[in-house]
């Protein structure tokens, strides 16, 4: 009995070869155009690396912190309000002495976050908390503002005393990492004692990362 051969036929393959190129002659555009489609495909689904950044200032603000103006009255003559305006500028726009001055140019193209408002008395403390999410939530940013009025001096014939403010602020941020802990960086901390703040308000600038903020501290007192 005759063993089989288990080389494959010359002339077979030859055929085989033959009608592949046949077919790719008549269907040579339709592979182009697939292989540009498979292209297009990587270029639409690429995601950056975590080094690149989006330009996006999308901003998310967690919890209830909506705009607020100071009680025309105030029944209590002890009663101290304060209010913290929270603005982010324009990336690349302005410079940090620009958006240093209150009411300047830099502050038209400004987008006001929040604009709380908390009540107090002297003597007692009162704290601001304020959080935004931008990036998409990839990069948290955490407020948080402590102040405590106290009368300097005593009332003249004319005019009530001064008020000082005890202050603290100290601004975090928290970025999200796909593998790891979350990378938290203190951008600013401040603290001393302010006055004047029933008259004019007092600005702190600070950076995250790439995004300038602006927060001002205005103070409102009845009596």
């Amino acid at each position: 009995m005759r063993e089989l051969d288990p080389r494959p036929d010359r002339r077979f393959m030859a055929h085989a070869q033959q009608g592949v190129q046949r077919w790719l002659s008549k269907n040579g555009a339709f592979v182009l155009a697939a292989a540009a489609a498979l292209v297009l495909v990587q270029v639409v689904e690429f995601s950056p690396p975590a080094e690149v950044r989006v330009e996006n200032h999308d901003v998310e603000f967690l919890g209830e912190a909506p705009s607020q103006d100071f009680s025309s009255q105030l029944a209590n003559p002890q009663a101290v309000q304060l209010r913290a305006s929270l603005r982010l500028y324009p990336r690349g726009e302005h410079e940090l002495a620009e958006v240093a001055e209150i009411g300047g140019r830099a502050d038209a193209s400004a987008q006001l976050l929040s604009q709380p408002v908390v009540t107090t008395i002297y003597g007692l403390g009162a704290t601001i908390d304020q959080t935004v999410r931008l990036e998409g939530g990839d990069l948290q940013v955490d407020l948080r503002l402590t102040g405590t009025p106290r009368l300097v001096g005593g009332p003249t014939k004319h005019a009530l005393p001064p008020i000082e403010l005890e202050q603290q602020l100290e601004v975090t941020s928290r970025r999200a990492r796909t593998f790891g802990d979350d990378e938290q960086r203190v951008h600013l901390l401040a603290r001393g004692a302010l006055t004047g703040l029933d008259q004019h308000a007092y600005r702190w600038v600070f950076l995250v990362e790439d995004d300038l903020f602006a927060l001002d501290l205005e103070l409102h007192r009845g009596g």
